[in-house]
């Protein structure tokens, strides 16, 4: 870090931020790594706690930096970002946000519907449903354990190596069928031991849970999906466009 004017009007507390911001993009200062303390930054630049910690909340409320619990200040690892205006793709997902996606396949089997399966998937009397379990990552770390559920007419999927694969890729270009309108419900869920050891979390972290219900371009149920993804990894953003006109006067 550089040192502090005291003769500029640019605010200390906004040049100390620039100065963090500026170790950050150089790479002095890496994902996951511990700053210095308040007092710390307060006797470096030979300004009050008050003006660091003013710096520093703005850089924690802009998520460029995370306070942990009785451990400090640490630069935040920028999350994955999912604009729910730009469909469900994982794959196509983690290429927006510059990561590389990846995914090992931990189930893949024929079996009985539930109550929701049969409601949702619109499935015929006697009519099963594949599950797919697949574990994602980005950049080789683990980020979410997905659950997919496809009518069971479309059996063969059974035989399609997903690892590492884009399914919406592999139905396109296989199937014909191309994923349309989407319905999702956002909650959180604290997972189990095996759910954590999957994600390489500890035992109960709260984990956001999608469950989606995709159609196809001819608005037929595609499949459904129930998945636990990291927190601390992956973010929703949306956005809405007001058009409603103003009444005339």
């Amino acid at each position: 870090m550089n040192e502090l004017d005291a003769s500029s009007i640019v605010p200390l507390y906004k040049q100390l931020k620039e100065l963090i911001l500026d170790d950050i993009k150089k790479g002095k200062l890496k994902p996951n790594q511990k700053i210095p303390t308040e007092q710390e930054l307060s006797e470096k630049y030979q300004i009050s706690r008050i003006t660091v910690r003013k710096a520093l909340a703005q850089l924690v409320d802009e998520e460029v930096l995370a306070r942990k619990q009785g451990k400090g200040t640490y630069v935040q690892e920028p999350k994955i970002i999912s604009d729910l205006n730009n469909g469900n793709s994982f794959t196509n997902l983690c290429r927006r946000n510059g990561k590389i996606p990846g995914g090992r396949t931990l189930q893949l089997m024929l079996t009985e519907p539930s109550d929701r399966d049969i409601r949702e998937l619109q499935l015929e009397p006697g009519e099963q449903v594949i599950h797919i379990q697949r574990l994602r990552t980005a950049d080789n770390e683990p980020v979410m354990l997905e659950n997919i559920y496809f009518p069971g007419h479309l059996k063969n999927i059974l035989t399609e190596d997903l690892d590492d694969k884009s399914l919406y890729e592999v139905l396109r270009e296989k199937y014909g069928l191309r994923d349309g309108d989407f319905k999702m419900e956002i909650g959180m869920s604290e997972c189990t031991g095996q759910e954590a050891s999957l994600l390489e979390v500890r035992s109960g972290t709260p984990l956001m849970l999608v469950r989606e219900l995709i159609y196809d371009q001819y608005n037929r149920p595609l499949h459904r999906t129930k998945s636990l993804l990291r927190g601390d990894k992956m973010k929703y953003i949306t956005s809405r466009l007001n058009t409603i006109k103003d009444e005339p006067k």
